[in-house]
Order: structure tokens, then sequence, then C-alpha cells
């Protein structure tokens, strides 16, 4: 039964791949990805070796709170194939399930062990590095195996009335719908989504008077955490509505701006609050770029989920992310005429079906 489990997976990524790279320049851009990337491995591994100090062998025990989301998220699979399926009562069954499971694991700590191996040698201590990963995987996945899933229910239940309520309302009311499921809780989207930003500006102020005189390591991380934290509650899209826009006659540009109209804002404030501080000109060029990365992601997610499914966007859109950020390393020139000429390739995904009922 576990196999069926593993088989009905592995097809819908098989088809999630050849919906997301199904034409000959696709393909191309897949292959130079993958090649680009396995170069960057080979110069890196031909490198001096890492050096590290000797306490970074404690970020092996970072593989807990990977372990921990890693089976959280293999669990909440499992769900919805038992919700959701044409094969859930496989995704009922024990075995079934612990064998799913177990897979999940065998993909992710290989990786991870690789990870804290590179990070014990760097530091000189591989034998201690092994043994805090082991520990940390193992409390991680314990953890995550006890500790009850307290997610919220009501999301597909208020997505599926957001077509509806957005043809009634035009563009303030899809935007509203948009900062809604990008903010906390339903009701005043407007507002809420006004005091998630105040409260990132005011941290940043705070976080950026607090470090002053500390080191640099510091400063950064406390200048970038609140709009970090914002950026990836604004990462929450509403799939099946901005597949419903194009159909609806709202054209690309005004989905680009809806979604990135809170990061864009989030910018602005934290911008604002870094200078304020006195923070340099290297906090603001972070600031930018974290920003544009959020951004960019969520346009190009909005232009492709109309005619797509959400899993075959996302999947497609973090392996070219994977292959930019490599390009990026090498050649960075190759890497934003590849982000132009993609971003135009789902701009006119989403222009073409612009009043077509899908």
């Amino acid at each position: 039964m576990a196999n069926r489990l593993i088989r009905y997976d592995a097809l819908l990524l098989r088809r999630n791949l050849a919906d997301g790279f199904r034409g000959p320049a696709d393909i191309v851009l897949l292959l130079a990805m993958a090649a680009l990337a396995a170069a960057w491995l080979r110069e890196r591994i031909g490198a001096a070796p890492l050096s590290l100090p000797s306490e970074a062998v404690w970020l092996a025990a970072l593989a807990g709170p990977a372990a921990f989301a890693w089976h959280r998220l293999a669990r909440r699979r499992l769900a919805r194939l038992a919700e959701h399926s044409p094969i859930a009562p496989a995704a009922l069954e024990r075995r079934s399930r612990l064998g799913y499971l177990r897979l999940a694991h065998v993909l992710a700590a290989p990786l991870l062990l690789a990870a804290a191996g590179l990070a014990g040698s760097a530091a000189g201590r591989p034998v201690a590095a092994l043994g805090i990963f082991i520990l940390a995987y193992g409390a991680g996945t314990g953890l995550a195996q006890i500790i009850p899933d307290r997610r919220r229910r009501g999301g597909m239940a208020a997505a599926s009335t957001a077509p509806a309520e957005a043809l009634g309302g035009g563009r303030r009311a899809v935007l509203a719908l948009i900062l809604r499921r990008q903010s906390f809780g339903r009701g005043r989207a407007f507002a809420r989504a006004g005091l998630m930003l105040a409260a990132s500006f005011a941290l940043t102020l705070a976080a950026g008077w607090w470090s002053e005189g500390r080191p640099e390591a510091l400063r950064f991380a406390l200048l970038l955490s609140p709009s970090l934290l914002l950026l990836l509650r604004a990462a929450r899209l509403d799939a099946g509505l901005l597949a419903f826009l194009p159909a609806a006659g709202f054209r690309p540009g005004f989905s680009a701006f809806a979604v990135s109209a809170l990061p864009a804002a989030s910018f602005l404030l934290a911008s604002l609050a870094a200078m304020l501080t006195g923070a340099g000109l290297a906090v603001l060029a972070v600031l930018a770029l974290l920003h544009l990365g959020f951004i960019l992601a969520g346009i190009a997610r909005a232009w492709l989920y109309p005619g797509r499914s959400a899993r075959s966007v996302d999947l497609q859109l973090q392996l070219e992310g994977a292959g930019l950020a490599v390009a990026a390393f090498l050649l960075p020139p190759l890497a934003v005429a590849a982000l132009l000429w993609r971003l135009w390739h789902f701009h006119r995904h989403c222009r073409d079906l612009r009043w077509v009922q899908i």
C-alpha cells in the first residue's frame, strides 16, 4: 500500500515538471540550470577548504527545526491525500503512512547530514557534528510526531468565495481579498495591513537603536528580521483568486500590483526606519534585495497560476529560483537576463488567458 502513495506523488511530480517545462525553451533552460549548478558545485569542491571556528559545530543542531518542519510537511501532505485524492484509503492505512514518512526522511536526512558534516569538518570536529545532528534530527522528528498541528482550517472555505466577491467589488475588493490572505485574520484587510506595516517599522527602529555599537552581523540580523517576518506572511497568496483574475478581465499589471503592494510598502518603511537609525548603504542594499526577491516571486506566481495548479507553479519557481541563484554566483549579467526573459514569458502566459474561461 505504501507504494501506491509513493507512486501517486511521483506521478504528480512528473506531471508538474512537464506542466512547468513543456516547451523546448523551458527544457533548454532547465538543462542549462542543471549544468550551471554542476559547474558551481565543482568549483566549490575544488576551492580552498572552508574554515570555521570550533563553535560552528553547533550549526548541526539546525537539523532539529528542519526535521520538525519536514515531518510536519509530510504529515500535512498525507492529510490532504486522505481528504482529496483517489487513493484516500491508502493514505489512511497505518503501514502506508509509515512507509511514506520513512521515505520522506530518507530523502531529507542525507542532505542535512552532508551539510552538518561539512560544517563539522570546517570546524575541526566532525564526530561532534555527527552526534549533534543525530540528536537534533531525532528530537525534531519526535516533536513533530507528538505535537498536534493546530493550523487553521478555514482557508479553503474562504478562498472558494473569493472570485464571487472579486466580481462584485472591482479592483478595491480584489486588493482587499489579497491583503486579507497576506495579513492576519478576516474583515478589515487594509487596517490590518497598516498595523502590520506600523509594527514592522517600529520594530526596525527599535532594533536599529538597540543594536548601535554591537557587531555588524548582529545589527544586520536585527534590522532585517521585522521585514523578513512580514514578507514571509505576505508570501501567502490565494492561488484560486489569482487564477481567476485574467478570466474576469483584469490585466497582468494589476495582478502584479496587487500582490506586491504590501511588500513594496514594507520596503519603503523599513528603509526609512533603517536610515533614521543611521544604517549604512549595505543594510539598505540588503533590504532592497530581500524585498525585490519576494516581490518578483509573488509576481511570477500571480502570472503563472491562471490555467495551472498551484503545486506545479511553486515547483517550477523553486527550480528556476535555484538555477538563477547559481547563475548569479557565477555570472550575474546572465542571471539578470534570464530573470527578465522568464518574467516576460510569465507575463505573456497571463495576458493570453485574459477573458478566457478555464
